[in-house]
């Protein structure tokens, strides 16, 4: 979920992925509030599942090419090449997480919290195996990130010491990482009775989620070792995006059959990232909108988007307290309306100041190298990014 850094190599395709998955949570949890069109909220309030779904093979695919040609140069065979690894991610990922772990014990949803709370945080245990914890909640996601960072280059090094080969080896690894969530989500499916129990008891935890990732990567392995399949997927993986249209449709009537069919409980998530993971490499072909504002919108959007996906709540939160300090009653889909636009310029305009002020200048830390979550091209010798 993190956000790219500028460059000339930038991939427009990935951009608009990593754009509209972030847009998806944007206006699904901003269409939970006062009272928009039936026509807008209905639909879009349920989209926000389908945009972290979008994160997760996102980030796949684009870790998984790190791996492989970190594999491939024999970088992976260590400990310390893991390490190395380990620092860039984190370089990335905690000074931005942190600042925003800060934040939200004052500015939550769910009001002031203690100190006390913050504290599986620091590990990202908040939902490692149970329901997330009620206090920044919509960290979730990047704990399941996290996670799979951690643990899949562990038994990538386990596995190409043991003497398997770089391809060998993260399909055998990648393997275990759909097999094991899997069956974590045949476990706690046997417990669940209504859709906010799927919500918190499965779909938001880590190690019944790691799998969704793990597709991205299958997709990165099918771009290094078999091209042929990955073209294919390239020139007709658009076909299947009427498939995805119908999985919003689906979200948007609140899942109908998903609760109760033990199965379906099981497998609809895991469906949902093949789905994505087969339609990526023809939405990363994509060189333009047509419209050159709107391919700007699209690449600020992604650049600047772990920071809106960690700081909206944050911005939701106050802009209803402003409103209602103001005395302002919201009644009706055009005042609605109104304030999503409020809501939207203080999405952004927050994003903006953490994006250039906190998390850009530890970016600027790290080696040139392009990064694994930048959705910038690698050095012409490595065909991947992250």
């Amino acid at each position: 979920m993190t956000a790219p850094s500028k460059g000339a190599g930038r991939i427009f395709g990935l951009d608009l992925m990593r754009a509209f998955a972030v847009l998806l949570v944007l206006v699904g949890h901003g269409s939970a509030h006062h009272q928009p069109p039936e026509w807008f909220g209905g639909f879009w309030r349920a989209q926000g599942t389908l945009g972290v779904e979008v994160f997760y093979v996102l980030s796949g695919y684009l870790i998984g090419g790190i791996l492989w040609r970190l594999a491939k140069k024999g970088q992976l065979h260590t400990l310390g090449g893991v390490w190395k690894f380990w620092c860039r991610r984190w370089a990335r990922t905690l000074p931005l997480y942190v600042f925003f772990v800060l934040v939200y014990l004052r500015f939550d949803y769910l009001g002031v919290a203690k100190v006390e709370v913050a504290y599986p945080y620091a590990f990202f245990m908040q939902n490692f195996a149970w329901s997330p914890l009620p206090f920044f909640t919509h960290a979730w996601s990047l704990a399941v990130e996290e996670w799979f960072y951690f643990l899949f280059p562990l038994l990538c090094l386990l596995l190409l010491a043991a003497g398997f080969g770089a391809r060998r080896g993260l399909l055998l690894a990648c393997g275990v990482f759909v097999v094991l969530p899997l069956a974590m989500k045949m476990f706690l499916a046997m417990d669940i009775r209504d859709y906010r129990t799927f919500d918190d008891q499965l779909r938001m935890v880590v190690l019944a989620r790691l799998d969704a990732i793990a597709f991205g990567v299958l997709v990165a392995l099918l771009k290094a070792e078999w091209p042929p399949v990955f073209e294919c997927l390239r020139r007709f993986g658009m076909w299947l995006v009427p498939a995805l249209v119908i999985v919003m449709v689906y979200l948007a009537h609140g899942a109908p059959g998903l609760i109760g069919h033990y199965w379906a409980m099981v497998l609809f998530l895991p469906l949902v990232s093949v789905l994505l993971a087969l339609v990526l490499p023809a939405v990363e072909s994509i060189r333009t909108l047509g419209w050159r504002p709107l391919d700007s919108f699209v690449r600020y959007t992604s650049l600047v988007s772990y920071s809106l996906y960690l700081g909206h709540i944050c911005m939701l939160t106050l802009t209803n307290a402003a409103l209602d300090m103001a005395g302002v009653r919201v009644a009706g889909p055009w005042q609605t309306m109104a304030v999503y636009l409020a809501y939207a310029g203080a999405f952004y305009g927050f994003a903006t100041l953490t994006y250039f002020y906190v998390e850009k200048p530890f970016l600027d830390l790290r080696p040139p190298e392009a990064d694994a979550a930048s959705g910038a091209l690698q050095p012409p010798s490595a065909p991947f990014l992250r």
